[in-house]
């Protein structure tokens, strides 16, 4: 199980917990914020949005129903091993990630050819994404190993 409580610079919160059990298979990532709350399920593959006012709303993980439904019965089903499976040269990867590559692809094909890269996918694309995720992993593991408070502007030093 991995818990992160995390504080925002505006004064928010978040805690975040990622949990997967052996015998009692979960696989889901829980954001709970102030006004609502977000449980993206991977084991019976589907997203909930609840509102503080208890209100749900269902979301696909995936582009389609169709991919969330195999992922799911993938997930439940003996047939393979996810972790070896995608390593195994000439075999098609199951719908949900196939479908994933390809959108990548297709964009990154995009903006090889001159594209202009959205806002939304520049921090992705100059490294900044990968930096910030990179550090929030390491503020959070020197949280752990020295039990305070640690902001990710320190391990950005």
């Amino acid at each position: 199980m991995l818990f992160l409580n995390l504080e925002f610079g505006n004064k928010s919160y978040a805690i975040i917990e990622y949990g997967s059990a052996f015998r009692w298979p979960e696989h889901y990532v829980l954001i709970q914020g102030t006004e609502g709350a977000i449980r993206i399920d991977l084991c019976n593959t589907g997203m909930t949005v609840k509102l503080a006012d208890g209100s749900e709303e269902h979301y696909c993980v995936h582009a389609s129903r169709e991919i969330d439904d195999d992922r799911s019965r993938i997930y439940h089903s003996t047939e393979m091993d996810g972790a070896i499976q995608y390593g195994r040269p000439g075999r098609k990867p199951p719908m949900w990630l196939h479908s994933i590559m390809e959108e990548e692809m297709a964009f990154f094909n995009s903006v090889l050819h001159g594209a202009p890269i959205p806002d939304e996918f520049k921090p992705l694309m100059n490294g900044e994404a990968a930096r910030a995720a990179i550090a929030a992993a390491d503020a959070a593991s020197l949280s752990l190993r020295e039990d305070r408070k640690v902001s990710v502007e320190e391990v950005m030093k």
